[in-house]
Parts: C-alpha cells; structure tokens; sequence
C-alpha cells in the first residue's frame, strides 16, 4: 500500500530541540518520497514535569517550581518562544512543497491540554494566541517567516 503523506507530531518544548531538527525529519521524509503534514503543534515553555512520554495517564502533583508563571509569561520568554515558531515556519516556508499543512493542537493558551497534563491547574503559553485570543508574538513571528 502507498503511503503518501507522513503526519509529525510536533509537541515541542522551549528547551530542547531545535528547528533544525524539524527540518532534517522533513528532509529524511521527502527523500522517501512522502508528504508532510505538521501536526499537533505546539511549545511547551514550561519546566518538564515528565521526561519524555506519550502516557496521555500520567498524572504529576501540582509543584509551584513546574507552574512558574502563573500571572503572565515573562517577556525574555515570550521572544524565545516568537524565535521557535519564526524559526519553525520558516522550514515548514521553505520545505512548502513538502510539508502540506500545518495543524496547531489548540486555539487559544487559554484552552491548552498543556494547561492540565500532566500536572493539573498549570498555566501554560504553548500556542499563537493568548488566552483572550489575541495573536501573541510568535504569531506575528509564524506569518512573518511564510510571507518570505
């Protein structure tokens, strides 16, 4: 059976992995002759609570050292994250004949899955838009990168 498109989940965090670690996986893929398709995106800014797991069951009692910004995202992390998505969309810009969309897991920070996994009441910031849904920074980041 032909496989024609490849979907990437792309649950990223602030601290590791960079965007061109994406683009070697889309490079890799488009040499097997695949599609991409970018889905579940988002950057996790907060500290890692779990290591590395897809246990959707994990659950991780609440510590005020893994929700460390519960009023407001700090500017100098806010530009970090505005640097990932520019950095990222620029790949996905570039390797456009490849990577057919691109689907962010959530609208809103407000309505993160982030927000209560693995620890319950965090406050997260992995998305484009605030949790009024207001473009935050990395959205002006994301469509200045594609208009390239």
């Amino acid at each position: 059976m032909p496989i024609a498109v490849v979907g990437s989940q792309a649950h990223l965090h602030l601290a590791d992995g960079t965007a061109r670690d994406e683009e070697a996986a889309i490079e890799e893929l488009s040499a097997a002759g695949v599609k991409v398709a970018i889905t579940e995106l988002d950057i996790d800014v907060l500290p890692s609570a779990w290591g590395h797991t897809a246990d959707v069951g994990v659950s991780i009692k609440q510590d005020p050292k893994l929700n460390p910004y519960p009023n407001g995202l700090p500017d100098d992390v806010q530009q970090k994250l505005a640097a990932r998505y520019g950095d990222l969309f620029a790949v996905f810009w570039k390797h456009r004949d490849v990577v057919n969309r691109v689907t962010l897991w959530g609208a809103t920070d407000k309505n993160s899955w982030l927000n209560d996994w693995p620890v319950r009441g965090r406050t997260s910031y992995p998305l484009l838009f605030d949790r009024e849904g207001n473009p935050k920074p990395a959205f002006y980041a994301a469509l200045k990168a594609a208009q390239k």
